[in-house]
């Protein structure tokens, strides 16, 4: 069947093919609601596969419109129906005809007042080739679910009507199986318990039959994958009934391609509102806003509501991805599945209020104004995280808290300041701490200060020069070991064990630097030049 049979029946027999006419010999293999318009759909767009949406997400964007046409055709969707166009998109706009002409690309109008039902319906029938009278009870129930799928956003709901459409005993889980529907079924563990005691049994016979029926307590059971192109949504585990085990699997099938297209709907939703947010964050500490009204308006929408915030948190996972005891694969998720809602816990758990965001391995927190010291409350958050975060990873955490600032206006120096305590705590005071820009004192004056031209003059002349070109010479390591000995307090012992070598080394390097600059640097008043030389490196280093 191809785009013109499809004009010629059902809910598009009176549609108006707009544009791509060239293309209307496209062949279709399936049907299904663009929930999502974006350009990311490139990832699952399934080839020969017809699209049906109403751009509502971008019905004012054109260009948006015309990068999902692109991504289509590029996947080799076999068209494009547009529905409700008096009540979203009011017209089709000429740039978008022109592109999809020149794709050859179908772009087909349905009437306004057409449902998704209504187009949807008749296609599925006439791609199972009318199959008799044995499938009217399942499309009747998709007659009662596609639409609230296509349109509505209360997916309890729709569990809710398959389970009583079924008529017996039935559990809805996710790929991680915990449950969808019923929230308040009792019995869940002693379930879950029984899958994975089974596991092998059942992945066997999902194998060779697409479902397993096994017994449990008292009655058999069918298990069945939410599965569509390879991955897993979840599983439907249902009570076997007295009906004809082939009407069964009809209905318990129409479910799984419900559910399928429900949990991929979530899914597409939820990775781009994340995906959004994090742009929203990148903009916000840069400040790339138009106006300050714009700010806030965008951070309502990404559910980020900056106004009466007063402080940020940057919490930073140093090289986790290296060290933390999963598989590499498994690092996104686990932030995003397990740590995050951890630590989301503890923001929330001090206001209701604050924000918190993701951004690769860095979270942002804003804490909402109230009465009381608003840095005291900072430090406890910051505790907490680091006391959390030392409990589920194995890696260093550096968490940095800025000033107390009155107006959203200074979220983007806040970000500066925290990420600076962040940076200037894990070098001066260790990992796995939480530092204050209050409690880093003249440290913070270090960005500043090595910006200062005068400043640099006198670091170029440092007799530690001297030192460095020494070693570039004799390759004798010597400002290294003075470094370290410094940061670690002159302990020869922990300097040795820090640069990997004897402490007789050190012992020997530590006279070779005194007869190198013809004083001890270690002692006042030498002592003053060598901290503020080497301090100053930080920004050198960073920058």
């Amino acid at each position: 069947m191809n785009i013109r049979d499809i004009l010629r029946f059902g809910g598009l027999q009176d549609a108006v093919l707009v544009a791509g006419l060239k293309g209307s010999n496209n062949e279709v293999s399936s049907v299904t609601v663009l929930e999502v318009a974006e350009t990311k759909i490139k990832t699952w767009v399934l080839e020969g596969q017809l699209y049906i949406t109403s751009f509502y997400a971008i019905m004012q964007n054109h260009e948006k419109q015309m990068e999902v046409i692109k991504a289509l055709h590029e996947k080799k969707a076999a068209g494009l129906v547009i529905c409700h166009i008096d009540l979203f998109i009011k017209e089709i706009h000429q740039n978008i005809i022109e592109l999809c002409n020149h794709l050859e690309f179908p772009l087909i109008v349905a009437p306004s007042e057409r449902s998704y039902l209504e187009i949807i319906n008749p296609i599925i029938l006439k791609l199972s080739g009318n199959l008799g009278t044995e499938y009217n009870r399942v499309f009747e129930m998709q007659n009662k679910l596609i639409q609230n799928i296509a349109t509505k956003r209360d997916i309890n709901y729709i569990y809710k009507t398959m389970a009583e459409e079924y008529g017996g005993k039935i559990v809805f889980l996710d790929v991680n199986q915990k449950i969808l529907y019923p929230k308040n079924y009792k019995d869940i563990g002693e379930l879950i318990s029984f899958l994975d005691e089974n596991y092998n049994k059942v992945e066997n016979a999902f194998k060779d039959k697409g479902y397993c029926i096994i017994e449990y307590g008292t009655m058999n059971i069918i298990i069945m994958h939410i599965q569509t192109n390879g991955l897993d949504y979840g599983t439907i585990v249902a009570e076997c009934l007295d009906m004809d085990i082939q009407e069964t699997l009809r209905i318990l099938n129409s479910f799984v391609s419900l559910c399928t297209l429900i949990l991929t709907r979530n899914s597409r939703i939820t990775e781009l509102e994340i995906i959004k947010k994090q742009e929203y964050m990148s903009d916000l500490i840069t400040w790339n806003f138009r106006s300050d009204e714009v700010a806030v308006s965008m951070g309502k929408n990404v559910d980020w509501n900056i106004l009466n915030k007063g402080i940020m948190i940057i919490v930073n996972l140093n090289n986790m991805q290296e060290s933390i005891e999963i598989r590499t694969n498994d690092y996104k998720k686990f932030l995003n599945e397990v740590l995050y809602d951890k630590i989301r816990d503890i923001v929330k758990l001090d206001n209701k209020e604050n924000l918190i965001g993701l951004r690769s391995d860095i979270f942002i927190i804003l804490l909402q104004i109230e009465d009381g010291d608003i840095i005291s409350r900072a430090q406890s958050v910051g505790e907490k995280i680091l006391k959390c975060c030392n409990e589920n990873l194995t890696g260093s955490v550096s968490i940095g808290i800025s000033s107390e600032f009155k107006s959203f206006k200074f979220i983007p120096n806040a970000y500066i300041e925290a990420t600076d305590a962040v940076k200037l705590g894990r070098t001066f005071f260790g990992v796995n701490k939480v530092i204050s820009m209050k409690e880093l004192g003249f440290y913070r004056l270090i960005r500043e200060i090595s910006d200062m031209e005068k400043f640099n003059a006198i670091k170029s002349s440092c007799s530690l020069e001297k030192l460095k070109k020494n070693d570039d010479e004799f390759k004798l390591d010597l400002y290294r070991t003075l470094k370290s000995l410094i940061f670690n307090n002159m302990n020869a012992d922990e300097t040795a064990k820090e640069l990997f070598i004897h402490k007789n080394t050190v012992n020997y390097r530590k006279r070779k630097i005194s007869e190198v600059l013809g004083f001890e640097p270690w002692d006042m008043p030498y002592l003053l030049n060598t901290l503020v030389f080497m301090v100053s490196e930080y920004s050198d280093q960073e920058g």
